[in-house]
Formats: structure tokens, sequence, C-alpha cells
């Protein structure tokens, strides 16, 4: 996989991944379950002014197909899709010497790691652990940086009230 992108995409942004792939591409493979996603895909293609020669798939196994019989020069690839989703395209393409080295541009409405972008969580992470210190250090700065989610902003937090 080459760039990653969330929904909505612009056509500047798909414009710009796929110039990121170089200038060999002239065929693109498009993959997305919903029809007015290709469509619109399909739109701003046609109206960049690249002359792009698109394919379109509704399906990860339609998408294998395509690849291995028609081998586009790259494929712009919804990653949640029913059936075969995009991870399992990536999985078989990867796989198989002919198509592994297609170029892929992943458009979806989730994070890479199969979560919604808007969550009620955060992880945090480090090689070889967090001490307390490093911890506390992560809340401040994010306490800082974010606004409060669950009160209002005239209320004082219950830990910092006087009396």
């Amino acid at each position: 996989m080459v760039r990653y992108l969330l929904k909505p995409v612009s056509r500047e942004a798909l414009c710009s991944a796929i110039d990121a792939l170089g200038d060999h591409v002239r065929t693109l493979l498009l993959v997305d379950d919903q029809p007015e996603i290709l469509q619109l895909f399909g739109r701003m293609l046609a109206t960049s002014g690249r002359h792009y020669r698109l394919l379109r798939a509704s399906s990860g196994q339609r998408a294998l197909t395509l690849l291995r019989e028609r081998r586009p020069d790259a494929m712009l690839l919804d990653l949640v899709m029913p059936g075969m989703d995009g991870y399992g395209v990536l999985l078989e393409k990867g796989s198989d010497p002919q198509i592994r080295d297609i170029p892929v541009v992943a458009i979806s409405a989730l994070d890479p790691v199969r979560e919604s972008i808007i969550g009620s969580s955060i992880s945090l992470t480090r090689s070889g652990g967090l001490t307390f210190r490093d911890l506390l250090a992560c809340m401040q700065l994010w306490s800082e940086a974010t606004p409060p989610f669950d009160r209002p902003r005239d209320r004082e937090p219950p830990g910092n009230r006087a009396g």
C-alpha cells in the first residue's frame, strides 16, 4: 500500500495520491461496494484532466479478477466492504507474484487499524514501557491540547473545587 486516504476524499487529495505513484499510471482500478462512490471517484478523475482509463469493481473478488486479467497501473481500494473486504484483497494480492507490485491507495472512513476515527479511547504505547511520570506527562499534554469532553466549559472539574 502506498497511500491511505480518509473519506470524504477531495479531488485534490485523490489526484495527489495518484500523482505520488509516478507518471506511469494510466489505468486505475476503482474498488468500492457503493456504486455512488465509484461514480463520484470516476467523475473526479474524469474531470481531473489526466485522462485515466478507469476499471471498476464493486467487490473484493471482482477486484482480484480485474487485477489479474487487466493489470491496471494502480488500484484505489475501499477497505470496508461486505464479503471479501479490502484487507482480504491486500492479503491475497500480496501472495500473488503477478499482481503484488501493483500500487494501492487505500480509501476508507476507518483508520488503518480498523477502528473508527472518532472513538471514545486513546491508546498510548512506547517501546520499553511507560513510567508513571511518562504517563502523567502525556496526560498533561493531552489535557492542555483538547477541550473537556463531558463537562461544560464554565464548570470546574470535581477535583479542583474549593471548599
